[in-house]
């Protein structure tokens, strides 16, 4: 797989949906439902029960609309098992240099997570095209745009604490994309078995993020899958 065709459609859709703590028998349903509503970025956090049996289902029934990713990985042990289960792309809480070798050894996107400058830097120095600044919702929109300064060169994607309340000014700041969870993946909605609601929370964050970022081409339709 061609870690650019994951950045690319992380860019394009402005939007990585994190699932965590959902059961194995609705991860599909919250797949369609995330697609309908435009996301083409998935991951399942490797701290939900049953998430390598998640991923290779979501591999097998979405692995041609959506590209597929595990979170929460934190060794490279971990990181190959969720290979294997058809992760295309991997994101962790921390900067850890062995899971970023071997995911750079598969040719696979890893998206690290900093909360630092230094530790963005050291990120670059390992190769990683793309961060994740944790916890974005305590360290605040103010905080991304002053690291952005003199790093403006360098793809931010905040995660921790996103909603509709702030996603706007995250894009404002420079934000790459962003990681929503919990306000995304409404567990309320999917206890009811109203997938709908997930689908319009879901274009209301592509919408809102993609409008500030001037992507009105995607937006627009929120159509169209990428080229996986």
């Amino acid at each position: 797989m061609d870690k650019w065709k994951v950045i690319n459609a992380i860019e394009q859709t402005g939007i990585i949906a994190i699932v965590r703590g959902t059961k194995q028998t609705e991860i599909l349903q919250i797949a369609n439902a995330l697609y309908d509503g435009g996301v083409r970025v998935i991951e399942v956090t490797c701290n939900t029960p049953g998430y390598l049996d998640m991923i290779e289902a979501l591999a097998a029934e979405m692995g041609k609309k959506m590209f597929i990713g595990a979170g929460t990985v934190l060794n490279p042990i971990t990181a190959q098992l969720v290979i294997d289960a058809g992760a295309q792309f991997v994101l962790a809480p921390d900067l850890n240099p062995e899971v970023i070798r071997l995911m750079h050894e598969k040719c696979k996107l890893t998206i690290p997570g900093v909360a630092t400058p230094t530790e963005i830097i050291q990120a670059h120095r390992l190769g990683v095209d793309v961060v994740k600044l944790f916890p974005a919702g305590a360290l605040g929109v103010r905080y991304l745009k002053e690291i952005r300064g003199p790093l403006n060169g360098t793809a931010i994607i905040p995660v921790g604490g996103i909603n509709m309340g702030n996603v706007a000014e995250f894009a404002q700041a420079g934000a790459f994309a962003v990681g929503v969870g919990g306000e995304l993946i409404d567990k309320n909605a999917i206890a009811e078995g109203n997938y709908s609601v997930i689908t319009d929370k879901a274009k209301n964050f592509i919408g809102t993020f993609l409008t500030v970022k001037g992507n009105q081409e995607y937006t627009l339709g929120l159509q169209g899958d990428m080229n996986i």
